[in-house]
């Protein structure tokens, strides 16, 4: 970062309440582990003669982002009315500049919490915090993330979140999830044919008929323990990325919980590391917390795994114009979440492609326990 957008940083930061008009920068460095988003460390202090502070300053990406529509004031408020009205940990919103203007894209900047998440590659139960725990404690971390789920649903969001309903909004959230979804999948695939996806979405939209309707409730919508962070004793320090979140039926969280685990286990040939929950230990655990049953989890279990085959043809698509696929990779059409579609739909199951092993790092663990 230049001295020019540091010192406009530093200008923007001695306005906000959380820093202060002595707030001075120590350290701004790149942060890895954002997906979909960039990330900066920030380390600063109120004053000179006070304790330095971190923080993790996360970017709205533009241009070549994952989404249609970024919006990180959206996600400060998100985040921000989790704080405001339940008991859910997240990290405690510092600021949001939404113009551009500081340093060059909109961003927001939140306290930096300690913490550790189950890595995703290339897989949980292959490497990371889970291959660290017993039994015991993998349950209890994963039960602890359920209850986290829970509780985000129990949420009354017509006052914590009533701004993710548009006034005019008709219909029950998965209508609107639905069709957004589907203007979302127009714009990723730029009218080329994606034969397993485009099967999965005139499949949602034509059983969506089929559903048992349930009240809608605050959805995470990247429900997965990979967006936790833990404390050494498997509590939860803070739950993270809240760009996807929206209202709708709790079965979406659930289900998508369940797709993210077969994602790390069945798809790639890993073994569950003992104590992790089944499929129904995780259904009964949420629905005992929670109250109340979940319904049409073969549904959003495939709902789940078309919007993370989605989020890889946008992924491809970036890693082709920076340089770093092939022009001709079909990692597209033929990766974990295709094969979860298509395995749904019971259609031909497509080899993984080469690139998105190497992306997963599955090469580096065969032999091993997958």
């Amino acid at each position: 970062m230049t001295l020019d957008r540091e010192q406009r940083l530093t200008a923007w930061l001695r306005t906000q309440p959380g820093f202060g008009e002595r707030c001075e920068i120590t350290s701004l460095q790149p942060l890895a582990g954002g997906q979909s988003s960039e990330l900066l460390s920030l380390v600063c202090r109120r004053a000179p003669d006070l304790p330095e502070k971190r923080f993790v300053i996360r970017f709205e990406q533009r241009g070549k982002q994952l989404f249609l529509t970024p919006d990180i004031v959206r996600e400060y408020r998100m985040i921000d009315g989790i704080a405001r009205h339940s008991a859910v940990p997240v990290a405690p919103m510092m600021g949001v500049e939404g113009t551009g203007e500081v340093l060059g894209a909109p961003f927001l900047v939140m306290r930096q919490i300690e913490g550790r998440a189950p890595l995703g590659r290339p897989s949980m139960h292959v490497q990371g915090l889970l291959t660290e725990l017993d039994a015991g404690q993998r349950a209890t971390l994963a039960f602890n993330g359920l209850d986290a789920v829970a509780g985000i649903h129990a949420i009354d969001w017509r006052r914590s979140h009533p701004f993710l309903v548009e006034p005019t909004a008709d219909g029950r959230g998965i209508d609107r999830h639905l069709r957004q979804l589907s203007v979302w999948y127009r714009w990723a695939t730029a009218g080329r044919a994606f034969p397993i996806t485009d099967q999965a979405l005139d499949y949602l939209q034509r059983h969506r008929a089929s559903l048992r309707d349930e009240d809608d409730v605050l959805l995470w919508g990247d429900a997965r323990p990979g967006n936790i962070l833990f404390e050494p004793d498997q509590s939860i320090a803070a739950v993270l990325d809240w760009e996807g979140a929206l209202i709708g039926p709790r079965s979406l969280d659930v289900g998508y919980w369940l797709m993210m685990d077969r994602f790390h286990a069945e798809m790639i040939g890993c073994e569950r590391l003992s104590g992790w929950p089944s499929e129904a230990e995780v259904v009964r655990h949420y629905s005992n917390v929670a109250q109340v049953e979940v319904h049409d989890l073969d549904y959003f279990i495939l709902l789940g795994a078309f919007f993370i085959a989605t989020t890889l043809i946008r992924a491809t698509d970036i890693g082709i114009e920076a340089g770093r696929l092939p022009a001709d990779t079909q990692m597209a059409h033929a990766n974990t979440a295709t094969q979860i579609v298509a395995e749904r739909l019971g259609v031909p199951v497509p080899p993984l492609s080469p690139e998105f092993s190497a992306y997963r790092g599955l090469t580096s663990v065969q032999g091993a326990r997958c």
